[in-house]
């Protein structure tokens, strides 16, 4: 991979269990990092509920190896947030992740 593909900054988020003065369970991201990255838009793909329609936009992101990232974490990537689905660490030089944000569309 070329240095200059990784030409994006994404801030990562990982999920953090609290528990409230009720003893309820409670996650809230919390910010780990800002990295460079290559993203890449995969997928959008559409699913109707309930007379609604959403379209679930699927990235791929590759930065610099990490083996901290896991599942469920969040990537922020000009001013949205996905959630990690998979990670790939196969490669000794990267790490390739999957992640998708819910979209709705615009309806009256």
């Amino acid at each position: 991979m070329l240095a200059n593909e990784m030409n994006k900054r994404i801030k990562l988020f990982r999920p953090v269990i609290t528990r409230d003065v009720l003893g309820a369970e409670t996650v809230t991201p919390e910010y780990v990092t800002t990295v460079w990255a290559k993203a890449e838009a995969m997928s959008n793909r559409k699913i109707r509920t309930a007379d609604q329609q959403q379209v679930i936009e699927v990235q791929q992101f590759t930065v610099r190896s990490r083996k901290d990232i896991d599942i469920n974490w969040l990537i922020e990537h000009q001013g949205r947030r996905f959630t990690v689905r998979a990670v790939d660490n196969n490669q000794p030089d990267r790490s390739i992740i999957s992640a998708e944000a819910e979209v709705r569309h615009d309806r009256a």
